[in-house]
């Protein structure tokens, strides 16, 4: 009989990220707790054997490795210091991976905490989105220590195709908003270049069929079917004090590290007004 994983794993977060890696964790009969302030996904996930958590101290009190895969900084604070929090049962040894894109301080800063119950800390974000978490070909851009991140290498497989190692806690954050800034100008080049040649007299399709055969192709264009409607709504105006979208906050944070860096960023500067001010073209037409 197959012997069950030795490494507890536990999942706070369970979106369009955490469920698919949690049921791949699963699968691959790891002990697998979960959390996240939604009962629907805790529930669905313990009938498929997960152990079902009320809080994230429930989480950080029976495993050895805790991926977080919430959306911000506040709500990364909440889960790791707050009423509940995974400060408050941490296993000493036990390791705290965060796949949420912060910014490289707030990392830094809850890695000083997680030292100090006797942890370690992974910088942890995450790229390739909800297709290729349920395929489990992720790509993660790890920063922390070589022995730390050897430890969980078995756990990151499961659910990953790369794994890069960045340096240092933090630099997986720089890493990956270095990613996410060519990611949103290829969007708003995508939405824009299409626009212009379905302006010019091409269908969408001719158009998207040309650029995927020339030096303009991306990954981006080749799952834009799948995923185009979900990122143009990153790009939608929003309501005052309303929560940005990824899209629009990882931009915010891009110029927020470079600012920190005293690194002008032109491009990233006009891309973030772009998709601030909700106008970018082609972003409400449904035929691109």
């Amino acid at each position: 009989m197959q012997q069950k994983p030795a490494m507890r794993v536990g999942v706070i977060g369970l979106g369009a990220l955490g469920r698919p890696i949690s049921e791949l964790l699963l699968k691959a009969r790891y002990h697998t707790a979960v959390y996240d302030v939604r009962r629907e996904p805790v529930s669905e996930l313990a009938a498929l054997g997960a152990k079902a958590c009320k809080s994230p101290a429930a989480v950080a009190e029976q495993s050895d490795l805790i991926i977080s895969l919430v959306s911000d900084v506040a709500q990364t604070d909440a889960i790791v210091s707050g009423d509940n929090g995974i400060l408050d049962t941490f296993q000493r040894g036990a390791i705290f991976a965060t796949g949420s894109t912060l910014g490289p301080e707030p990392v830094q800063r809850i890695a000083m905490k997680i030292a100090a119950k006797g942890g370690d800390t992974l910088d942890m974000p995450i790229s390739g989105g909800i297709i290729a978490a349920s395929a489990g070909t992720l790509s993660l851009m790890v920063g922390g220590t070589e022995s730390t991140l050897e430890r969980v290498l078995p756990v990151f497989r499961v659910f990953a195709r790369e794994i890069t190692h960045t340096g240092a806690v933090g630099s997986g954050q720089a890493a990956k908003l270095a990613h996410q800034l060519v990611f949103s100008v290829n969007v708003m080049a995508l939405l824009e270049g299409l626009a212009l040649g379905v302006a010019g007299g091409v269908s969408p399709e001719a158009m998207k069929s040309v650029l995927k055969h020339g030096l303009a192709n991306s990954t981006v264009l080749q799952v834009w079917h799948d995923l185009g409607p979900r990122w143009k709504g990153m790009l939608e105006a929003s309501a005052p004090g309303a929560p940005l979208p990824n899209m629009r906050k990882d931009l915010h944070l891009v110029l927020e590290l470079a600012e920190s860096l005293g690194m002008p960023l032109q491009i990233a500067e006009h891309a973030s007004q772009v998709a601030d001010s909700g106008t970018a073209t082609g972003h409400d037409d449904p035929l691109i």
